[in-house]
């Protein structure tokens, strides 16, 4: 019986672990911005210069992958400020 309720304890741990790590709005975008699916963070670096011109860059965009995006602007400006820090 201990050892059945120490394997629950232990699955339930490690299905609970990860969302108590919180990942920051910029690892969100790093799923596409790898340079294959979507330009890299560093060429939007160089393209836009500050956070803001990103962030008018990302609502401007025409890619739908953008789309679900360019509705959260907090999102996108937490985004920008966590990649020009």
């Amino acid at each position: 019986m201990k050892t059945k309720i120490f394997a629950l304890l232990a699955i339930a741990s490690v299905a609970l672990i990860p969302s108590l790590s919180a990942a920051g709005e910029a690892d969100t975008c790093k799923g596409c911005h790898n340079g294959s699916v979507a330009p890299a963070v560093d060429a939007l670096k160089a393209k836009f210069k500050t956070a803001d011109e990103l962030v008018a860059g990302a609502k401007a965009s025409k890619n739908d992958m953008m789309k679900p995006m360019q509705s959260n602007d907090a999102k996108l400006k937490a985004a920008a400020a966590e990649i020009y820090k």
